[in-house]
């Protein structure tokens, strides 16, 4: 385990001092977690000031702490201008102790399913660590990185953004050597302006490749050329659902009750992959799995194993079977435009009565309402049978869904009413699924139809 020495970092941390001796393994940010010796980092935000925080960080065992500013204590202390950006900087330091290979993943969906999916693809070929939860920002990143283990074969990064810049930042601490670029959907338009702010913002991701690092992109993206364009003269492993031209490509998909089957080429190899998870874009998933393998040298035989290891990441498309041919479908985790097209076209090809509970999307920027509304057309033209919603912008949903020729829809005032509108369902052959963005806290509805067993 790689120790570090205050004196020496401090060279790399420009218009940094230090104050006193200290070496450490490990830091942390959050006096909550923090471990005997470890380095307290010091943050500052709108509602805190890490400072404040600085004696309960000393009689937990800190050794030193990060500050932007120098404070009355006995703690040696690497004094910085900007903490945050300090913590980017030992992040930096920190990954030229890690060995292996390092993979990073972004796009406006599937970005953690991919994870997920390349965590158990990897496993087959050594050990493997990837993001835990959602530290995928300029924060999670850097504390990912310090949280890993000196030795592993393997390492999966998530790289997460809500304006330009961030993505840009962050690869370049991680210096991947396979960079996935899922896909660019409207997704974080307050933060981006338009899809041409996510296109571009997505594309900074190879801009922190190492010298020989490698791009796998969507070929079936409207956006691929632009990518390919920034790849330069990197190697480009290409994923599509159809096209032959492509890398990595899939052929004769076929639903099944828990997922997909289809035919997996990669090269002028193919094989059979069982898939167990929801939806033809888990498909364009596990293709973008293959293709960073690949891209690592693993054998097409190790990559169906893996890929048959997968399962539903929580609240991700999660199905949950009740009584009399009934389940509840539970796409809680988050939402963005792609992902609620892809929860749909989910229920639409689910038997029997299907129903969509919606809660607001959030950081759709100023087209919110019209955005929300296309959404009430696409529910309409899926022929799906019931659609309730809770929120302003998902009750326009409901408003555009009516509009559109749909069956029967509801605007609900609170999630308890939603919960409740189950009950007037049809008691046998049902679907219903729930979706929403993490500020709507729609797994409360999922909780509540499940426990009640309804």
């Amino acid at each position: 385990m790689a120790v570090f020495h205050l004196s020496d970092l401090s060279k790399n941390l420009p218009g940094s001092h230090v104050i006193g001796v200290a070496a450490f393994s490990h830091l942390s940010t959050d006096t909550r977690n923090l471990a005997a010796g470890d380095l307290f980092v010091a943050l500052v935000g709108p509602n805190f000031d890490g400072h404040e925080f600085i004696a309960q960080a000393q009689n937990q065992g800190a050794c030193a702490a990060l500050v932007s500013t120098e404070i009355d204590t006995d703690l040696p202390l690497i004094v910085v201008p900007d903490t945050r950006i300090a913590l980017g900087q030992l992040a930096a330091i920190k990954r030229q102790s890690l060995n292996g290979q390092f993979v990073s993943v972004t796009g406006s969906s599937g970005k953690t399913t991919v994870k997920e999916m390349l965590q158990k693809v990897l496993f087959q070929a050594g050990e493997v660590e990837v993001t835990q939860g959602n530290f995928n920002n300029d924060i999670g990143v850097p504390l990912t990185l310090w949280g890993m283990r000196d030795d592993v074969d393997y390492r999966v990064l998530e790289l997460g953004a809500n304006h330009i810049g961030e993505i840009a930042y962050t690869s370049r601490m991680v210096g991947a050597d396979v960079a996935i670029l899922n896909n660019a959907q409207e997704a974080h338009l307050s933060g981006f302006g338009s899809l041409g702010g996510v296109v571009k913002a997505k594309g900074e991701i190879i801009t922190g490749l190492s010298k020989k690092g490698q791009v796998v992109l969507n070929l079936d993206d409207p956006h691929f050329l632009v990518w390919q364009t920034l790849a330069q003269s990197r190697r480009v492993w290409s994923f599509s659902l159809s096209n032959k031209k492509a890398s990595v490509y899939a052929s004769a998909i076929e639903r099944t009750s828990r997922g997909s089957q289809f035919m997996l080429h990669v090269g002028q190899q193919q094989q059979q992959v069982d898939l167990q998870l929801l939806g033809q874009h888990n498909v364009a998933n596990a293709l973008a799995t293959a293709a960073a393998a690949s891209a690592l040298g693993l054998s097409l035989d190790q990559i169906v194993q893996g890929l048959a290891h997968a399962r539903p990441y929580q609240g991700r498309l999660v199905s949950h079977q009740l009584s009399h041919n009934r389940c509840i479908i539970d796409d809680t985790y988050n939402a963005n435009l792609g992902s609620v097209k892809a929860a749909i076209d989910v229920l639409q090809q689910c038997q029997g009565q299907r129903c969509f509970m919606l809660g607001d999307l959030g950081e759709l920027g100023q087209q919110e309402l019209q955005l929300h509304q296309r959404i009430g057309t696409q529910v309409a033209a899926a022929g799906i049978e019931q659609f309730y919603a809770f929120g302003e912008l998902a009750a326009a949903a409901v408003d555009s869904y009516l509009r559109a020729g749909g069956n029967y829809g509801k605007i609900c005032v609170n999630k308890q009413e939603l919960s409740s509108c189950f009950e007037q369902l049809p008691k046998v052959d049902l679907s219903c699924l729930v979706k929403g963005s993490r500020s709507s806290q729609m797994e409360q509805v999922v909780e509540t139809l499940i426990s009640d067993g309804i």
